[in-house]
């Protein structure tokens, strides 16, 4: 015997699987964790700086490694785009699911609540009433409303009273929001993340520029992006009294040109210290014009406090020098009674000296330098064992004959010991961490002329077949205080006879044949200047907000439910039913319960 099935439709197995998987709790929570570990990877490690900072912080090694992975841009890298992508599907899936039946059931309220249904509440209590139907009725809504419930009368299937009330009907709307507010931040960071961008750097529309000491104008226009761009971080160094119309973004190893969508002309820079020597504020006065030159705008930028003009945000990200004009004495150790010769010179620049023999970069100025006391013979003081130098060049020397190479360092500002001056230089070998320092008296007068006068004479003498004596140390300190012009005091020479001794045993370790000693400086400040455009930061304000309130609806507004269900009893009156649950809070719920338990019994 044949049998016959109907054919009955049924949904794609597949498509079923697929929808339940994306819309699950624990996808979510997984690609909620994810995004968190890249989150906080990017907030330590920073971002969309210099690939030649990253090798010497990390190494060769594990610069290699977080390269590889898109560490260095980790909020616009395509693995963590597509997380977030996913996530707003997922969420989105989750929503879609669950926020239909959960808006029934704020809006509705079950108008023939089954014996099973009641009697399944973790909350029951029974008691019996002497009073008629209405009134028992009046007294137990009465009674509700003292506890702040909203109550109704509803009836069963039996025919039977049932008063209803709760608390906390749209405790829903907490998940609602909570989920919401993900979808929203979600969004708002992809927005940020400037996919049109991305896009045209997959494409191949837009060319990362990687020479980094390429002038402005030769950079190719494949390099350049639009003033119209959604999105865009980019940094930028401006000269006190220039203009600029752009700015750079650095893309991996590259960087790409921005045109901004005004000219920022740098007014003004300002710079206050601690006393210790540290960078205690510093501000930019800005003005801001259109590009047909009229100025719309004037304000001041500091340390966390930016300017916003139009969706752009204007940060004070670091300051330095701009081609300072710095002024040094070079003495020459194997004539050292000679005139000084004076240099004009900036960072930057690079010098030759003796036949060229000796090449001098000028790497770095600093109008605040601090370093240990110990190095130059002090104590330690109540500020933690520091000393501040005040202003101070550093400038590499490479000897071509040798190929060895020394940095040094020119402290302009004399330091005291022991009620004496003294001027600093530090030298160390290229690849040594650990400096030396020269601490050479100054005498009564600026400058360090009486010492290499003195050690002029000190070297003639013992040309001349002197033997060292202190009165031989002792007639020619008086000789080059005759020449220099500068007189000291029976205990001013005994100090600065014992000083110049000390600073000649230290010139016995000094590779070089040339002295340079920092004597002044014209200051011209560079103050670097962070923009960015991020339109959606509102998008991410609203999410905040959505997930903040949400959050506090689920744990501070619980939903609590109660039937009162009467019935009559042949032998004791009304039958009074107590029923209720609570959604959290179940142990304060029932303490609750118990006091409007003892209430209704009291007026019933």
């Amino acid at each position: 015997m044949l049998e016959t099935q109907a054919s009955v439709y049924t949904e794609p197995l597949s498509f079923r699987i697929i929808f339940r998987v994306l819309g699950s709790m624990r996808l979510a929570v997984h690609l909620l964790l994810f995004v968190a570990i890249a989150s906080i990877i990017g907030t330590i490690l920073p971002q969309q700086e210099v690939y030649t900072d990253y090798l010497h912080q990390f190494g060769t090694f594990w610069f290699t490694v977080f390269g590889n992975l898109d560490l260095y841009d980790v909020y616009r890298c395509g693995w963590y785009m597509g997380i977030v992508a996913f996530l707003i599907i997922s969420t989105t899936v989750c929503v879609f699911r669950n926020a239909p039946s959960m808006l029934r059931e704020m809006r509705h309220v079950k108008s023939n609540p089954s014996d099973s249904f009641l009697q399944s509440r973790p909350e029951q209590f029974e008691s019996f009433s002497s009073k008629s139907d209405t009134e028992s009725t009046q007294s137990a809504t009465a009674t509700l409303g003292d506890f702040g419930y909203q109550a109704r009368v509803l009836k069963t299937s039996a025919g039977d009273s049932v008063i209803f009330a709760q608390k906390g009907r749209f405790y829903r709307t907490g998940y609602l929001l909570t989920h919401v507010g993900i979808i929203l931040f979600c969004v708002g960071a992809l927005y940020n993340a400037n996919l049109p961008l991305k896009w045209a750097e997959w494409t191949g529309t837009v060319h990362p520029e990687k020479n980094f000491d390429l002038p402005l104008s030769k950079i190719p226009q494949s390099s350049w992006l639009s003033a119209s761009s959604s999105a865009f971080r980019g940094i930028i160094t401006i000269p006190v009294g220039q203009t600029v119309n752009a700015m750079f973004e650095l893309v991996g190893d590259g960087f790409l040109v921005q045109h901004l969508p005004f000219m920022l002309r740098l007014d003004a820079f300002k710079v206050t210290h601690y006393s210790n020597g540290l960078a205690k504020d510093f501000v930019s006065t800005i003005s801001l014009y259109h590009h047909d030159g009229k100025k719309f705008k004037t304000g001041i930028v500091r340390v966390n406090h930016p300017m916003s003009v139009d969706g752009v945000q204007i940060y004070q990200s670091s300051y330095s020098d701009s081609a300072s004009k710095l002024h040094l004495h070079n003495y020459l150790l194997s004539a050292p009674a000679l005139p000084p010769a004076a240099i004009s010179t900036s960072v930057g620049e690079h010098l030759k000296t003796f036949g060229s023999q000796y090449a001098i970069s000028i790497t770095d100025f600093k109008t605040q330098n601090v370093i240990p006391r110990k190095a130059v013979g002090r104590s330690s003081g109540p500020d933690h064992g520091m000393i501040n130098m005040g202003p101070t060049v550093s400038y590499l020397v490479n000897n071509d004959r040798d190929h060895t190479r020394i940095i040094l360092k020119s402290y302009m500002k004399a330091f005291s010991r022991h009620g004496e001056a003294y001027r600093l230089i530090g030298f160390r070998e290229d690849g040594s961490s650990a400096y030396h320092y020269l601490t050479i008296p100054q005498g009564p007068e600026d400058g360090i002329r009486l010492f290499m006068t003195y050690l002029g004479d000190l070297e003639q003498a013992a040309r001349n077949g002197e033997n060292a004596s202190k009165a031989v140390f002792i007639s020619n300190l008086k000789k080059a205080e005759a020449q220099t012009q500068v007189f000291l005091t029976p205990h001013e020479r005994d100090d600065f006879l014992q000083s110049s001794l000390k600073a000649m045993q230290e010139l016995r370790a000094y590779p070089l044949p040339f002295l340079s000693v920092f004597h002044d400086y014209d200051l011209h400040w560079s103050a670097g200047l962070e923009i960015t455009r991020y339109p959606g930061m509102k998008v991410i304000y609203v999410a905040c907000f959505a997930l903040v309130f949400g959050i506090f609806i689920l744990f501070y507004v619980p939903r609590r439910r109660i039937w009162i269900q009467m019935s009559e009893d042949d032998d004791k009156g009304r039958r009074i039913k107590l029923f209720g649950d609570s959604s959290r809070n179940e142990e304060d719920f029932h303490r609750d319960m118990e006091e409007l338990n003892d209430k209704l019994q009291e007026k019933l």
